[in-house]
């Protein structure tokens, strides 16, 4: 960079009866060779003021602001070199469209309508709201000031060394930052309540709106139970004085690692013990534990650029499973995360539309699109494979050296691989890049020939087209008789003497690859099943293996439901979750096939077995999975018209209308959405009513998806434009949507609706917010082989900006459905 930011001097004033903002700043940079052009990056700022102070001497600049490009460019008449300030005044926006400095809405007890001013600025979003070099590299210490209301306070990502009364108004300063990238800067301003503890020096807060902060109190315990489990496995302090969690009534993501001042929906923060579910708790602890392993590995040491945003994301993934599993063993995360976070990514990296990890991003809307499963989820099961491969001590080892040696810097993502060669002895950097610079991953073939094993390897794909390029380097475990056998394959094909046909590819499933065994050894692990004399990590990989198998043409679904009758006295919570997730998926995409009634009928049966040992309340200790299980199954089996279930469902529902705390919170969701499945026009005011009523965002949420469960195609309608409107915050508008294209009778009506609607949701959440990839990907649940130039002509005439990739992956989903619905109605004729 000719031009480098050291220093940045900021103040703020946020103005909320016109929802602006006026800003000043003072920018100390270096000069690397004269210049008399300095660009810097700006997007809906007004420039009022622009001088530049160089060698004592202060020189009047032009400024020109270009949209496009989001740049501000500063024009001087003379040359300027080594060093300079920059002055700037100007004013901006403080929008509703959850980016940049933003407002957030939302009703105090006596329902009088309150705003905060809060920020996100992850990806390239800091420049909306001060003038600045908005990339990650460009690291620089921050001091910040805001002026408020007098009935506001102010945070920032430091602890406040002042406040003042300026006139009517109150000034907060705060301690200056060490040197961090644009994208972590935080700025909040509004009648904030505090729930604070201390842990050591470090003073830690949960930061709400009036009368919600005693619902922070588990994840403020959590929070410092895992500072300083995060200490001691890095080796190194948390650098502040202080952390701020806080809890933003509006917020498109889940949540954001600004260091200091991480923010968080208010679903993913707070817990109220009467009306939060089991899933609720678990998910605040996975999420509080990821943002706060970022004030390390995010915010310590950065990425260069975002083609390594991966190594952020996946890195919070891994360590978030990592460290909650320590604290609560009994919750089962690296089970989950097999169930959750593996074949998440696999879904997406097993289409030809699907991305490397490590990904070139040019545009601020190409870096939005690729904060998707490839690098949080892929990224975290390569990293989990890298530390079974390396070992834990050899992992963590190689860790703690790379992030001191790059503290406060930036970093690639070979610098992390060479020091954890080096702490392994072990050949990594070619390993990783392997599964990294290239799209997709492996099916691994077993084969038996007389006493050898052949293993050959291809790309897993579920659209067959064209012969398949890749080639892995694949960190392989094969166990037999009692013996394990560990190598990297690098070759398509290799055979290895074993005389056993019981053979295990990949045990407890650390590798990032689908097995496909011959047909003689499947036949001896099916015995293996049946006896669960395999742990329950190998049982859950041979059925869901043979499932993606049977969806991708490499399988037969007579195959997989026939292996499925194994699993029948299945007691573990991983493996009854995959095959009654597959069957119900088998049910759900066949409902218009004439031989459907027979997938039906088994599906039935298998969630039938998993309910009578269920039932609908919780038993005393039972395991914590119960609760996440029982929702699902209960559910699961109202739609599938399983009379008992909605009698009883409807029966707890007019309880719940006489007495709210007669319903458990984890069975509400499948309860309120089987009163609406079973329900009619009236049935749908009082679940409205309900929803305008609920007090918490967990409530709001039940009641939404409820509304959207409805089998009347006109109630679906409603709720759709219900999203809409002014009772549903912009975060939560999507949730109707894919509710609804989940919903069999929802298929004809979603499309139409979301064409109709496009212009106002684009609108609504402004180009480059994630929920618009979440709408796009809905397409593909509801539209059939015939609407896809229909589609594309749609999203041609209205383009929208970081969904063309989403765009092309849904297409291509559309396409494997009817290809599997073709397979599957051969089959069964």
């Amino acid at each position: 960079m000719l031009v480098t930011p050291i220093h940045y001097d900021l103040s703020f004033e946020p103005i909320f009866s016109n929802f602006t903002f006026e800003g000043k700043e003072a920018i100390d940079v270096r000069i690397a060779k004269p210049t008399n052009t300095i660009t810097l990056h700006a997007a809906e700022l007004k420039i009022k003021k622009c001088l530049i102070v160089s060698s004592g001497k202060s020189i009047s600049a032009q400024t020109k602001l270009d949209e496009k490009k989001e740049t501000l460019t500063i024009k001087l008449p003379t040359k300027i070199a080594k060093s300079a300030k920059i002055h700037i005044e100007y004013t901006g926006v403080l929008n509703d469209r959850l980016v940049g400095f933003y407002r957030s809405q939302y009703k105090d007890k006596s329902g009088k309508t309150k705003y905060i001013a809060t920020t996100q600025f992850e990806a390239a979003d800091a420049r909306r709201a001060f003038p600045c070099w908005d990339e990650p590299a460009a690291k620089a210490a921050y001091d910040i000031s805001i002026i408020t209301e007098p009935h506001h306070t102010a945070i920032s990502n430091t602890n406040q060394i002042l406040k003042k009364k300026i006139g009517k108004k109150t000034l907060y300063k705060f301690a200056k930052t060490p040197i961090m990238s644009t994208y972590l800067v935080y700025l909040g301003v509004g009648e904030f309540e505090y729930l604070t503890t201390k842990s050591g020096k470090i003073t830690m807060r949960i930061v709400t709106t009036k009368g919600n902060s005693k619902k922070g109190k588990f994840a403020l315990d959590l929070c410092k139970k895992l500072v300083k489990s995060y200490e001691d496995y890095f080796g190194i302090k948390y650098p502040l004085p202080k952390l701020d969690l806080i809890a933003v009534p509006d917020f498109a993501s889940g949540a954001m690692e600004n260091w200091g001042a991480i923010t968080f929906r208010e679903t993913i923060l707070l817990f109220d013990e009467k009306t939060s579910s089991t899933q609720t708790k678990q998910f605040i602890a996975e999420v509080v534990s990821h943002e706060l392993a970022h004030q390390w590995f995010g915010n310590l040491v950065t990425m260069k650029w975002w083609n390594d945003l991966w190594l952020n994301e996946s890195f919070a993934t891994f360590m978030a499973t990592k460290f909650v599993d320590k604290f609560y063993p009994e919750w089962k995360l690296w089970d989950q995360f097999l169930e959750d976070t593996m074949n998440t990514a696999m879904g997406l990296d097993a289409l030809h539309s699907s991305h490397p990890i490590d990904v070139k991003v040019n545009s601020p809307s190409e870096i939005r699109e690729i904060f998707d499963a490839i690098s949080y989820d892929k990224g975290g099961c390569v990293l989990k494979m890298l530390e079974s491969f390396v070992t834990e001590k050899n992992f963590r080892a190689g860790l703690r050296v790379y992030l001191k040696k790059f503290s406060y810097k930036n970093a690639e993502g070979n610098d992390l691989w060479d020091e954890i060669g080096k702490s392994s002895k072990m050949p990594v950097r070619s390993m990783v890049n392997s599964w990294l610079k290239q799209t997709g991953f492996p099916l691994v073939e077993a084969k038996k020939q007389d006493s050898k094993l052949v293993l050959s390897q291809k790309r897993f794909v579920l659209e067959q087209k064209g012969s398949q390029k890749g080639l892995w380097e694949i960190p392989l475990t094969i166990t037999h008789d009692g013996k394990a056998i560990n190598k990297i394959l690098k070759k398509k094909q290799e055979s290895l003497i074993i005389p056993s046909n019981e053979i295990l590819v990949n045990p407890g499933r650390n590798g990032f690859y689908r097995v496909k065994y011959s047909q003689d050894i499947l036949y001896d692990l099916k015995e293996l099943i049946l006896q669960k004399s395999i742990s329950h990590i190998d049982r859950w990989a041979i059925q869901n293996d043979l499932f993606a198998l049977c969806v991708s043409g490499d399988g037969k679904a007579r195959d997989y439901l026939e292996i499925a009758t194994s699993y029948e006295n299945e007691d573990d919570y991983l493996t009854q979750s995959n095959v009654s997730g597959n069957l119900y998926a088998l049910y759900h995409r066949t409902i218009e096939e004439q031989y459907n009634p027979e997938i039906k009928q088994i599906t039935h049966q298998y969630f039938r077995k998993m309910f009578d040992k269920l039932g609908w309340d919780a038993q005393k200790d039972e395991p914590h999975t119960n609760a996440l299980l029982r929702s699902y199954v209960i559910g699961a089996l109202g739609k599938l018209d399983d009379e008992e279930i909605l009698c009883e469902a409807n029966s707890r529902f007019r309880q719940y209308l006489q007495n709210p705390s007669s319903l458990n919170p984890d069975i509400q969701d499948a309860v309120f959405s089987l009163v609406a499945w079973s329900g009619d026009h009236n049935t749908y005011q009082k679940l409205l009513h309900l929803y305008n009523k609920a007090e918490s965002q967990e409530q709001k949420t039940r009641f939404l998806g409820a509304l959207s469960s409805f089998k009347d195609p006109k109630l679906l309608l409603k709720t759709l434009d219900f999203s809409q409107s002014k009772n549903v915050r912009s975060q939560n508008m999507h949730i109707p949507i894919i509710r609804v294209s989940g919903n069999q009778y929802g298929k004809k009506i979603l499309w139409p609706w979301l064409k109709k609607n496009w212009k106002g949701l684009r609108i609504k959440v402004g180009v480059g917010s994630p929920l618009l990839n979440r709408m796009v990907s809905s397409i593909s649940a509801v539209a059939d082989n015939s609407m896809q130039g229909e589609i594309k002509q749609f999203f041609q005439k209205n383009p929208t900006p970081g969904t063309e990739m989403t765009l092309s992956q849904t297409l291509e989903r559309i396409r494997i459905h009817h290809q599997f619905i073709k397979r599957l109605r051969a089959e069964f004729a």
